[in-house]
């Protein structure tokens, strides 16, 4: 009996909802706008996930290359960290710049190409 009241209750306020205008407008381009972020939200995040793969994948590539070379090759640790450690700047500098061009290359290109493309179609 209480669940027949509470839907009654319900059905009232729906049919108030529905039937009242809203007490707002909406812009005569707003379903186009909302489009416009969608589709900018999901090329971004498209591109970012993109970018993190071909970086995922490079670590990887790299972790087994070390890896095979310490353990075949018998490469010498210390000989390796010593070079790290004097080269540390150039090292971390080529990293650092390898990483922004992979970025630029797989995200923010992309990005500014699409948001380029999108402009000039409309």
């Amino acid at each position: 009996m209480q669940k027949d009241e509470k839907h009654i209750l319900t059905d009232g306020w729906m049919d108030e909802v529905l039937k009242t205008p809203p007490a707002y407008t909406l812009s005569n381009d707003f379903a186009e706008k909302v489009a416009g972020k969608a589709s900018r939200r999901f090329a971004w995040q498209q591109y970012f996930r993109e970018f993190l793969i071909y970086l995922g994948s490079f670590i990887g590539i790299i972790a087994i290359t070390v890896a095979m070379a310490f353990t075949w090759l018998e490469a010498d640790w210390q000989a390796w960290r010593e070079f790290l450690l004097n080269n540390g700047p150039l090292v971390a500098g080529i990293n650092i710049l390898g990483l922004f061009v992979l970025f630029a290359d797989r995200v923010l290109l992309r990005y500014f190409f699409f948001r380029f493309s999108e402009k000039t179609a409309s």
